[in-house]
């Protein structure tokens, strides 16, 4: 399961902005076929769910180096 998702996550696409695109199911399937692996369906669940974990940091990292809104109101009266 850790090997299947470190190859997957080595492998995955990445949008225009840095965003890295989820895992899909077909993604595993043909890992599995190619790897000639077979991974019971609780493992996929598993690697799935990782996936939204790394996911998820990966967005919360990006989110931070965003530059703050700015309040652009005229500080005059």
């Amino acid at each position: 399961m850790w090997r299947a998702f470190g190859e997957l996550d080595a492998q995955r696409q990445f949008s225009e902005s840095g965003i890295p695109q989820p895992i899909q199911h077909r993604d595993v399937e043909a890992w599995c076929r190619t790897m000639r692996v077979s991974l019971h369906p609780a493992e996929i669940v598993a690697v799935l769910a990782l996936d939204g974990e790394r996911r998820a940091v990966e967005a919360e990292r990006l989110a931070a180096r965003r530059p703050r809104d700015v309040d652009l109101e005229d500080d005059d009266p």
